[in-house]
């Protein structure tokens, strides 16, 4: 098969996966908080949840967020009561972050927005289709950024650039 085809069949895998999401998003949305999980502070608190009691700095590593977006995204964490903070008693410099009773309630609550699909996924799948996914979006977003300066595309621009902030706040492509 041509690599024209192949590309056009993939084309239209995307799109039929695009509108499935988006139809699976509407009927799964059963919690009003839903797209936090899928933000900084949810991935925080799906973090601890795997392993609590962890260093911020650590969390940070996981994650691979800077120290100063997982510190910003730990406060807002900590003022709704979701995580605590203290330090670390062998050594003072090192802040310990756990999830609160609250926290793991939350955190129980937003995980069933995960799409049911992706568990059927194995470690090494779910790898190779993150990276697959980060190579298409990283290319799109070239296309929006290199787009004709018009008002529209601008538009599309100022949109792209908010929304990863909020879904990848380390991520300067924009």
């Amino acid at each position: 098969m041509s690599d024209l085809i192949k590309q056009e069949k993939t084309a239209g895998k995307l799109v039929k996966l695009g509108m499935l999401q988006h139809v699976s998003e509407e009927v799964s949305k059963k919690h009003p908080d839903y797209r936090m999980l899928f933000q900084g502070q949810g991935k925080i608190l799906l973090a601890l949840t795997e392993e609590d009691d962890l260093p911020q700095k650590e969390l940070a590593k996981r994650l691979d967020m800077t120290a100063q977006s997982t510190a910003e995204f730990v406060r807002k964490l900590e003022k709704k009561g979701l995580v605590s903070r203290v330090k670390s008693v062998s050594d003072k410099r090192i802040i310990i972050v756990s999830l609160t009773e609250a926290g793991r309630m939350e955190t129980k609550k937003s995980i069933q927005v995960i799409p049911e699909y992706l568990k059927d996924l194995s470690d090494v799948e779910l790898d190779q289709l993150g990276n697959i996914l980060d190579k298409v979006n990283d290319r799109i977003y070239e296309e929006i950024k290199s787009a004709d300066p018009t008002l529209h595309n601008k538009y599309h621009q100022m949109v792209m650039a908010y929304l990863l902030t909020k879904f990848d706040p380390d991520d300067h492509k924009f």
